[in-house]
């Protein structure tokens, strides 16, 4: 870990969140570190992703769009199905996220993987990393906190955990082309939904919900689609994970630290979309980070005033109507599902 111990801004995660952070710190003129503890960069293997076209913008490297979607279905319990325009394009996770940080590289921001973010002194701007077994005390003006829903920022200052959602996936075969994507909103996945996402000759199938159920709730959409000859019987990869779903922080920034993405709380508590708002907030905490630590002391107050003016009227609308699809799985029930009637609760979480 050579280089300088003093950096205006340390960014902790290079997810979508922290790779656009770490470009538009880095293009405003910032020495910027980005740190991430996994052992290599990238994103989910074998994990297409839809995006909206704001971002497609971020998709333009090789290899990172898989086909382009037109709209979506929304399915309910009744059998009835909500159609609707939603254009985007689906990637490939990994190339995404590749791509998201080769752009900070190219701006100028020094990043490293393999390294743990163990401790901070907050009332001094420190920030201890580890890797391979050696510490090394980093001074920064700002930080960034974009490492995901189970935050080590948040966990060093004391910050409550983020109430989760587990995901589950499957990569299949698709049997016919598709260019929209079908969401499941339905007390038969508690606490979340049911998806399947195009990719060419492949689809991913998902379930975002309780954890107690989510393996089993993925398995009987799988055998419904496969019976309907939809996609093929053969699981060709699968993965996990878990995205927040308690809406977003109480503050977004406690002094010279911003919170982003995950982190921030900013995916959508009922589909668990997050890639957008990830980005978005990433870009802006980045340049309010590199502006504060030029001394723009507004910056990081106008930070969070604009986060909660494009996200948190949705996201609190989100934390209101998940609470009606908390329940077991399989449970009878009795009158409509409250806002997941209408398209307009998927279209929100993808175009905020």
């Amino acid at each position: 870990m050579a280089g300088t111990d003093e950096y205006d801004v340390l960014i902790v995660g290079l997810g979508p969140a922290g790779a656009a952070a770490a470009t538009a710190a880095a293009k405003a003129g910032a020495r910027v570190l980005a740190v991430e503890r996994r052992q290599s960069l990238g994103g989910v293997a074998n994990c297409p992703e839809f995006i909206p076209i704001p971002l497609g913008l971020h998709a333009r490297a090789d290899h990172v769009v898989i086909q382009s979607i037109v709209g979506a279905h929304t399915h309910h319990d009744d059998g009835a199905r909500a159609d609707s325009l939603l254009p985007g394009c689906v990637v490939s996770r990994d190339a995404f996220d590749r791509a998201l940080i080769d752009f900070s590289r190219a701006a100028g921001a020094e990043v490293r993987h393999d390294i743990v973010f163990s401790g901070m002194d907050a009332d001094h701007s420190e920030a201890t990393l580890n890797q391979n077994g050696r510490s090394r005390i980093v001074h920064y003006r700002a930080l960034v906190a974009a490492d995901g829903h189970a935050s080590s920022v948040a966990r060093l200052l004391g910050l409550p955990a983020l109430k989760k959602m587990f995901t589950r996936r499957y990569r299949v075969a698709l049997h016919a082309p598709q260019d929209a994507v079908d969401f499941w909103l339905s007390r038969r996945y508690p606490g979340g939904y049911g998806w399947l996402i195009p990719a060419g000759k492949d689809a991913v199938l998902g379930t975002g919900m309780e954890e107690q159920v989510a393996h089993e709730a993925l398995d009987d959409l799988h055998r419904q689609l496969a019976g309907a000859g939809r996609v093929g019987d053969r699981i060709l990869g699968q993965s996990a994970g878990a995205v927040p779903v308690s809406g977003m922080r109480a503050k977004l920034a406690l002094g010279n630290i911003l919170f982003a993405g995950d982190a921030a709380g900013l995916a959508h508590p009922l589909t668990g979309a997050g890639i957008h708002p990830a980005v978005v907030s990433g870009e802006a905490a980045g340049k309010a980070a590199a502006e504060w630590a030029t001394g723009h002391l507004g910056a990081i107050p106008t930070y969070e005033a604009k986060m909660r003016g494009q996200f948190g009227e949705v996201l609190a609308r989100a934390v209101r109507h998940r609470e009606p699809l908390e329940c077991p799985f399989g449970a009878e029930h009795n009158g409509p599902d409250p806002e997941a009637r209408g398209w307009h609760v998927v279209r929100g979480a993808f175009e905020q």
